[in-house]
């Protein structure tokens, strides 16, 4: 599930600010709201790390996630490569149950996505693709067919990368799974789920409140950081008051409300139909992925496989 971007900064800050206080009733306030008691209540004697430098640290490790990598099993390779980072565009997410365009309304099938997109194909720069593992390739040759007959000639492809370093973990996950049942289904509800469980923490820590206003007036790209280091600032002048449960919020702002399986990195693939590969029906993207992407530079790749017909289906008697 992808969660409230960063580059919607304005479309928190609006949230935050509109909101009336969260009741007891709300899960996501209830458990961000400071004070004795609670899950996960921390104080700056109980908790050892209440200093500005750890916490941005820790929160700034979530930048490595930021923006939404879907949570999908993407196809594992040997290399390794820098994090991916979607600060311009949305990942747009293909498995076994459709194709699902974050701009878009819901999941639908690559043909009817193709027949009307929700942005102009093609549009500036690449467009990325999480695309799961085992995933037929023939699937994902009506995909490359499709976006190359109105005028794509490249996209970028995520793959799940070797790398050793650990994944961020948030403090309370319980409180992250809590939140993740309780998503509403509309990406901008989602923001506004944050926004009000953040505003029942800034309730009683005034320093948070102004941050979000902030983000509005830096880069994409410089956001995340930016995030970090003013959310731990206002964490410390507020004592660490509930420390676990604002930095599991931050989690489920910065990299959403299920824990990356792994780091991400894109390859550039030119949809390419000289350069063609040809595999068996059986085959799957992971397997595509395995024996042609060796690096995250620019590949040239084009499936020549077609779908065998659906069950049941009878071609014409001729």
């Amino acid at each position: 599930m992808r969660p409230p971007a960063l580059f919607l900064a304005g479309t928190f800050a609006f949230a935050f600010a509109c909101q009336s206080p969260p009741s007891k009733s709300d899960p996501a306030a209830t458990a961000a709201e400071p004070g004795p008691g609670g899950s996960g209540s921390a104080s700056p004697a109980a908790d050892p790390v209440c200093a500005a430098e750890p916490l941005q640290a820790e929160l700034g490790s979530y930048c490595e996630f930021d923006l939404g990598v879907p949570a999908i099993e993407l196809p594992k390779v040997t290399w390794t490569a820098d994090s991916y980072h979607p600060l311009a565009t949305r990942v747009i997410t293909l498995d076994e149950n459709g194709l699902t365009d974050p701009e878009g309304q819901g999941t639908v099938s690559i043909q009817a996505w193709l027949a009307d997109p929700p942005r102009r194909i093609p549009e500036p720069g690449e467009m990325t693709l999480a695309i799961a593992a085992d995933l037929p390739a023939s699937t994902v040759a009506e995909l490359w067919r499709g976006l190359a007959a109105v005028g794509r000639t490249e996209v970028r492809v995520l793959v799940h990368v070797a790398d050793d370093r650990p994944i961020p973990q948030p403090r309370n996950p319980d409180m992250l799974a809590d939140m993740r049942a309780e998503l509403p289904p509309d990406p901008n509800d989602r923001v506004v789920f944050v926004a009000k469980g953040v505003r029942g923490y800034a309730n009683n820590c005034p320093p948070l409140a102004s941050i979000f206003g902030e983000l509005g007036n830096v880069a994409p790209g410089d956001r995340c950081t930016k995030l970090a280091e003013l959310a731990s600032a206002a964490v410390v002048e507020c004592g660490c008051v509930k420390l676990p449960d604002i930095m599991t919020l931050l989690y489920a702002l910065t990299i959403g409300f299920t824990p990356p399986t792994g780091r991400a990195a894109a390859v550039p693939i030119r949809l390419d139909p000289g350069s063609k590969v040809a595999p068996p029906l059986t085959t799957t993207w992971a397997e595509v992925v395995t024996a042609n992407l060796r690096n995250d530079g620019l590949h040239q790749l084009w499936i020549d496989a077609v779908a065998p017909p659906a069950y049941g289906y009878k071609p014409p008697s001729e």
